[in-house]
């Protein structure tokens, strides 16, 4: 049951399963995806199948000594790597053993803290894994010293990079890995999660709506920021629509800040991808919107994106998104 837990990722368990089937799960592990979708549960339940008690099942139980104190995260055979301000809020560390603010990368230090530790044979489980997340805020220094770890692993040993960006790790440590890619979650497994955690089933609905997939960002979405995304929904309909570029130009302008941007690059996208779904179900969409129109929007939400991810300016990027999206709308 416990591998049942990753909903809507069957073919990644099915490879990380086989893997430990054989008994020859390899050295290295890059568990990519959005947010959400469960990459950190998929690496605790392999890091669980690897030293559970009954060697000969290799699955998770989620019962005996072994899946438990992994799950509380204090199996002496399973290290978490972390930022220190994420492992402070997770209750993995004390702010008593830090100096100065917890840093949100992951540095140096802790990279070489976990080469030293793996170094040493398992103390009590048979593998020794180290689940490093979210693997994206290892700063450079930190990457290159991971590299050389996993270019000599010490003998059974698995890491296991958790990332939402994949492609801001060097190429040197992604060569390293086998990727396993996890996918956006279907609307109705999302809802269902949110349905099994006590949210009404027409809350449930929406957020699953707006969630991308994702039952992480579901969970986070209450009434008032349905409310809220729903407006910017609104805003979006009205600049792709209006007779001229103001109201455009005034949406830029009020979310003009880059993180501003980026949520509402990330709503339109979403909205596109809403768009899209409809149009393939029986209701269909407005005849302003084609197929042809929504696959162009679409591309312009990921090139907005994209750009907005490598730092660009957030009032520019909305500006170009959202009179491309007017544009293609009165082609």
């Amino acid at each position: 049951m416990p591998w049942g837990e990753v909903s809507g990722q069957e073919r990644a368990v099915a490879f990380l399963r086989a893997a430990l089937d054989r008994g020859r799960p390899h050295h290295a592990y890059l568990l990519a995806g959005p947010s959400g979708v469960g990459k950190e549960l998929l690496a605790r339940l392999f890091a669980q199948a690897a030293n559970r008690e009954a060697e000969e099942a290799r699955r998770p139980c989620g019962a005996c000594a072994a899946c438990t104190a992994i799950r509380r995260g204090s199996h002496p055979d399973v290290t978490w790597v972390l930022p220190q301000a994420e492992a402070i809020a997770r209750g993995l560390a004390s702010k008593a053993d830090v100096d100065g603010a917890p840093s949100r990368e992951i540095r140096v230090d802790e990279v070489r803290a976990l080469s030293r530790r793996l170094a040493l044979a398992p103390a009590v489980g048979r593998r020794k894994i180290a689940i490093v997340t979210p693997a994206e805020t290892l700063n450079e220094r930190a990457q290159n010293t991971l590299l050389k770890t996993l270019e000599e692993p010490a003998p059974a040993t698995t890491f296991l990079l958790v990332s939402s960006e994949p492609d801001s790790l060097l190429a040197t440590v992604r060569s390293r890995c086998l990727r396993v890619q996890l996918t956006p979650l279907r609307d109705e497994i999302v809802e269902a999660g949110l349905v099994e955690r006590g949210v009404p089933a027409a809350e449930a609905k929406k957020r699953a709506a707006r969630s991308g997939g994702s039952l992480g960002r579901a969970l986070a979405l209450d009434g008032e920021e349905l409310e809220r995304r729903e407006g910017i929904v609104a805003a979006l309909e009205e600049a792709a629509a209006a007779a001229d570029e103001r109201p455009a130009l005034d949406l830029a302008e009020e979310h003009g800040e880059r993180e501003a941007a980026r949520e509402v690059a990330d709503i339109a996208q979403q909205w596109t991808r809403d768009l899209l779904v409809q149009q393939a179900g029986a209701g269909g969409v407005p005849p302003t919107a084609t197929p042809w129109m929504l696959l162009e929007q679409a591309a312009a939400c990921a090139d907005a994106v994209e750009a907005l991810d490598q730092n660009g300016n957030g009032r520019l990027q909305l500006e170009r998104l959202l009179l491309r999206v007017r544009e293609i709308r009165r082609a």
